[in-house]
């Protein structure tokens, strides 16, 4: 048994990376064999098609993601607590999940109602959106929060948040970065993520 979650686990792992190298329509099962170091064979003994397994990691990537908005966003704290909360979680598991952002990016490229939806549905299970959505309305007609539209609200956090994993690469190479060293940056930005956000929002 350990066997055998132990190839399913090479398997995804070394799909993750080619997927990520060459895109959807580039990469080869044959190619995802020879990084997982098993036969094509075993690998169509797990997975049938390219399309189920870059669906399984898809499918999984949205449910780690979903959970950490559900997590940050449920509840009845103030819109500011969950802001910190989403912020720190979705840094911590991007760190700990690095693939995640340049592959979602590369599926919305490719796919954008098929992550939308599948998105668009965990996050429906409980109304976690939606109740957010409202809560930021009505901190802002008590005049807690400022006027902001909520899509602009929303697309400036998640972007302050996931933009630096995608750009790791570059930044890492211009600024002589090391890993650990950025892996550090990260982990600062989390307050300096929410000290822009609570300068913008709050009145």
């Amino acid at each position: 048994m350990n066997s055998k979650k132990n190839t399913e686990a090479d398997i995804l792992k070394a799909a993750k990376k080619i997927f990520i190298q060459h895109g959807y329509a580039g990469a080869r099962m044959q190619a995802i064999a020879d990084e997982a170091k098993i036969n094509k064979a075993m690998l169509h003994y797990y997975y049938r098609s390219k399309e189920a397994l870059f669906g399984r990691i898809m499918d999984g990537a949205v449910d780690l993601m979903s959970q950490q908005f559900r997590k940050a966003l449920s509840g009845t704290a103030p819109v500011m607590d969950k802001l910190k909360a989403l912020i720190s979680s979705y840094t911590d598991t991007i760190n700990q999940n690095p693939y995640i952002p340049i592959f979602i990016l590369n599926e919305i490229a490719r796919n954008p109602i098929n992550f939308q939806s599948k998105m668009q549905r965990k996050l429906e299970e409980e109304n976690v959106l939606q109740n957010f959505m409202l809560q930021i309305m009505e901190e802002q007609e008590k005049e807690i929060l400022r006027p902001l539209p909520i899509p602009q609200f929303m697309l400036t956090v998640m972007s302050l948040i996931v933009f630096p994993h995608i750009a790791k690469p570059v930044f890492v190479r211009v600024f002589g970065i090391s890993d650990a060293g950025y892996a550090g940056m990260m982990e600062d930005r989390k307050e300096l993520i929410y000290e822009m956000m609570q300068k913008t929002m709050t009145l």
